[in-house]
């Protein structure tokens, strides 16, 4: 084995290559903490869908006799390119749930007037579920959701607001899957809510035809839950990337306190190698070699690792409980990148630069 091959440093010296490792190691947590965070995204990703096939006029308080909403309401049922549905007044929004991180959320909601309305919803959104029990005052919720408030069909849940109102609901179907909104039936003819979808249309082609059709009438389109979302989640974003820079810069400069003790240990070592006639250039890249495989050994054992407690935590505690930890996302990767390169970047540059200066007749 070449004394200059990467591998050579690490095979004589076992230990201290051992400690640099696990150090190293530490910077793929980041990766899992990243998906923690993002986790949240996780639970809306169908309800975020459904927003984008169904979207929601509301008739405002000073539209005066609510002629505007139905002159809306006329436009729409003539359009062919629109098709719509009645959405009851009632309904006290969809219920929280606990996120991976720890705490409740508020979901997405839909409230139908009848069992007819709520089947086709279902068929547009690609919602399969037995609603042969659904009736006025019912529930459908998803399995997901259902774990996660430990619900079981034919229990009743008390959504009240208002105590003049019957706000108890039966949870008469589960639907076989990961939504975490929820669908109320209360027959009623506080209609001042209109579902609007197409058959042609969705998502901003969708929205962008409504808000022209609506134009500067007092008529709202209920904005999509995604900016909502985007909104709340932007400053938790920023807190994990601020976050991530401090811890980062701590690391680094402890692995690299650890890392250039090892190194003066081995001046004399690079200083022989230097009289030999090897370049600062072979110099730098014999210690760039050696780090960045130290550093592969230690994010091929941090991956394993991560995705071992990733499948174990979803699989023993958080699917059971109707919670989710994703096993990647673009979070949790910026923020291993991030550390890594904070860590690895200076000890490449530090180490490569001082050894390639080694000189053996200062010893």
């Amino acid at each position: 084995m070449k004394p200059l091959s990467s591998i050579y440093y690490i095979r004589n010296n076992k230990g201290r290559a051992l400690l640099i490792i696990f150090m190293l190691f530490f910077t793929t947590l980041l990766f899992v903490a990243g998906n923690y965070v993002k986790s949240i995204e996780w639970y809306w990703k169908e309800s975020l869908d459904y927003e984008e096939k169904i979207a929601t006029i509301n008739c405002l308080p000073t539209d005066e006799d609510y002629k505007e909403y139905y002159q809306v309401r006329e436009e729409i049922k003539k359009d062919p390119k629109l098709k719509w549905l009645d959405r009851s007044g009632y309904g006290f929004g969809g219920m929280d749930w606990m996120s991976t991180m720890g705490f409740a959320i508020g979901g997405h909601y839909m409230v139908f007037n009848s069992r007819e309305d709520m089947e086709t919803a279902f068929s547009v959104l690609g919602i399969k579920a037995d609603l042969s029990k659904v009736k006025d005052h019912s529930m459908v919720i998803g399995k997901g959701l259902a774990d996660n408030k430990g619900l079981k069909l034919g229990d009743t849940v008390d959504r009240t607001v208002d105590k003049t109102i019957d706000s108890s609901y039966t949870l008469d179907a589960i639907i076989d899957g990961n939504t975490y909104s929820t669908f109320y039936l209360v027959e009623s003819d506080n209609n001042f809510r209109t579902y609007v979808y197409s058959d042609e249309m969705e998502g901003d082609e969708l929205y962008n035809y409504l808000t022209k059709l609506i134009g500067n009438r007092k008529v709202k389109l209920s904005e999509r839950s995604k900016v909502m979302i985007e909104n709340q989640l932007t400053p938790m974003y920023l807190i994990f990337t601020v976050g991530i820079i401090i811890l980062s810069v701590i690391l680094a400069v402890t692995v690299n306190s650890v890392v250039n003790g090892q190194y003066i240990r081995r001046t004399y070592e690079f200083g022989v190698y230097r009289a030999l006639g090897i370049s600062r250039g072979g110099i730098f890249r014999k210690c760039a070699s050696e780090m960045l495989l130290m550093d592969l050994i230690a994010v091929l054992v941090g991956a394993g690792v991560c995705f071992l407690a990733t499948f174990l935590l979803n699989e023993l505690y958080y699917i059971p409980g109707g919670r989710y930890l994703p096993y990647f996302s673009g979070l949790g990767l910026i923020g291993f990148l991030i550390s890594n390169a904070t860590v690895l970047l200076p000890m490449i540059l530090s180490k490569g630069i001082r050894m390639g200066k080694a000189d053996v007749t200062e010893f």
